[in-house]
This record gives C-alpha cells, sequence and structure tokens, in this order.
C-alpha cells in the first residue's frame, strides 16, 4: 500500500512511498484512511528522521476490520484516531480501539481529522486548571491549531481569555471566537500586566513565559505544551513562593492519552463540533500527494490553523 513516508529530497522531507499493509495486533482495527492532518510536531520530527521512516498522528477513516477482541467500532464506522505509534498518514492502519471514536453523521472527516493532537492537547491541558469560572486565563501561541481549540475550551468553562499572539494578522479571528482581550507580544512584558491568570497555557515558552509565570494567582497553575519560541525561561522563585501554592506543569499528550482514553476525549471533542459549539479552524486542505508542499508550508508558518489532506 501506500503511505507517507520521510523522503530527504522532497519538499519538506515528506512523500508517498510504498509499504507493507498493517497487520493488527488482537485489540487493533483496521482503517481505511480517508483524512489525516498535519501538526508541527510531527512535521519537525520528519527533518532529522532517516529515510523511509513513518509518520502521522491524526487520521479519519473507515473501519475495514474490526479488532479480533470485540472491543472498537464495527466494519463500515467512520472513525477518526489519535496513532500513538506516529504511522497513520497511509491508505490503512491499524490503530488500538481505546484511541479511536465514531464520528457522527453530520461531522464531515475533515473536521474529524482535525482533532486529535491539537484539540486533545487543548482539551486536556485547559482541563488541568481548576476554578476557572470567572476566571482569567492566558493562551499562547493563540493562532496555532492548538491555540484556537484552547481558546474556544476556555470560553465554554467559563472563563476570561486573553490569548497572546506575534502579530495582528490573525487578532479579527480571535475576536469572532469571543476572547476577551487579544495582545500582540513576542517578550511577554505586556501580558504581565494583564494577570493576575489563574491558567497559564503555553506553547511559546522563552521570554513570555518567564515575564507571564509571576503573574499566577494563589492556587494557580501553568500548563507547557510547547516552545516554539525557546526552549528556556526563567522562573523567578519569589514569585513562586508568594503565589502560596501555584504550580508549573509539564505536558505529554502520550501520558494523557493513557489517563483518559484517547477515543474518550474525542467523543466529547465531536459533540462540541457536531453542536457548533467547537470550530475547527482548517486553513489549508488539498490531496495528500501534496503533503510535502503542506509540511513546508507548516515548517515556514505560511497559513495558521488546521492543514488536512484527503487520500482519494
Amino acid at each position: 500500500m501506500r503511505a507517507v513516508v520521510v523522503d530527504p529530497d522532497a519538499p519538506g522531507r515528506l512523500g508517498i512511498g510504498e509499504v507493507e499493509a498493517p497487520t493488527p495486533e488482537s485489540a487493533e482495527a483496521v482503517v481505511g484512511v480517508k483524512a489525516f492532518s498535519l501538526n508541527r510536531g510531527e512535521v519537525n520530527f520528519a527533518q532529522s528522521k532517516p529515510a523511509g521512516a513513518r509518520i502521522g498522528w491524526d487520521v479519519a477513516g473507515v473501519v475495514e476490520q474490526a479488532a479480533a477482541d470485540g472491543s472498537g467500532p464495527r466494519v463500515g464506522s467512520r472513525v477518526v484516531g489519535f496513532l500513538p505509534a506516529a504511522n497513520g498518514w497511509a491508505e490503512s492502519v491499524a490503530v488500538p480501539t481505546g484511541y479511536l471514536s465514531t464520528i457522527p453523521d453530520d461531522v464531515g472527516d475533515v473536521d474529524a481529522a482535525a482533532l486529535p493532537v491539537a484539540a486533545l492537547t487543548a482539551l486536556y491541558g485547559i482541563e488541568r486548571g481548576s476554578r476557572l469560572l470567572g476566571a482569567r486565563v492566558l493562551v499562547t501561541g493563540a493562532s496555532g491549531g492548538v491555540g484556537l481549540f484552547a481558546c474556544q475550551l476556555a470560553k465554554q468553562m467559563g472563563a476570561q481569555v486573553v490569548a497572546q499572539l506575534r502579530d495582528d494578522a490573525q487578532r479579527q479571528v480571535l475576536e469572532q471566537l469571543g476572547v476577551d482581550e487579544v495582545v500582540i507580544d513576542d517578550k511577554g512584558e505586556a501580558l504581565a500586566k494583564r494577570g493576575p491568570f489563574r491558567l497559564i497555557f503555553d506553547g511559546v515558552g522563552g521570554a513570555v513565559l518567564s515575564h507571564t509565570l509571576p503573574r499566577l494567582t494563589t492556587g494557580g497553575t501553568a500548563v507547557l505544551y510547547g516552545v516554539t519560541a525557546a526552549p528556556n525561561a526563567e522562573l523567578n522563585l519569589g514569585a513562586m513562593l508568594g503565589s502560596g501554592n501555584a504550580s508549573v506543569q509539564g505536558f505529554n499528550l502520550y501520558h494523557e492519552a493513557r489517563m483518559e482514553p484517547a477515543g474518550r476525549g474525542l467523543g466529547r471533542l465531536l459533540e462540541l463540533v457536531r453542536t457548533d459549539r467547537l470550530k475547527t479552524f482548517v486553513e489549508r486542505t488539498g490531496d495528500w500527494t501534496k503533503v510535502g508542499d503542506a509540511a513546508k508550508d507548516l515548517l515556514e508558518r505560511r497559513f495558521r490553523g488546521k492543514a488536512v489532506l484527503e487520500i482519494q
């Protein structure tokens, strides 16, 4: 069968190659993939993986072979899944049934495929916060795939959302989502004046995080899921001591998916999409044979939101 593989000579180091068809374990279903979405993390990994390596976390498709142990969806079910093995961008793939969720009839494959990594990260990350109703929540990198989901989910939970951007181009999109304040700030100094924050959901790191961590409230939480600006930040120990019991937590989706099966989280997100309470912001679509071009554009930040490619 055909699959997306690392190709050092292709744009974005990704192309289409021939691989072995999947051989499922007893608790895995074989899914014929119809669409998949790109995430910055896996595309970055592809830049250093050897030629021929597989890639891909997010898929949507149809169950071609049900799990032998009887778990999970039946043959013919439309499903979306998170692939912990990161080998999902292919014509078919074996997926652990706990990582699959059935897609409602009125949700399309493209919207479903946009959810797994970005929306699950946002959902589980925002849920690390407590007592968010009426509290101030800071979402950094708010115009990215994770950030757009996080702003919406924090608003769903009743928070007052402050969204950080590096430039003004996406302000209108975030204002349409109903965020309470958009701050254009790539250093964090202006953000610090908007605190205190009950939750900081950070995918940026660096100076932005350094300036905002001291603005955590007593009992506040900073959840760190990415480092798009810089992998280091300064921790003001005096501010942390003065906060009483504020905490700084790392976030890893693999760990979270073991705490709550990814399929269950995806089911919650699909219901929000179905009822028009969560928008996926798919800004780039196309045929999967153009995966290299899409990956290159993602790395070079030529579009915001999500990119979803379809297998015809």
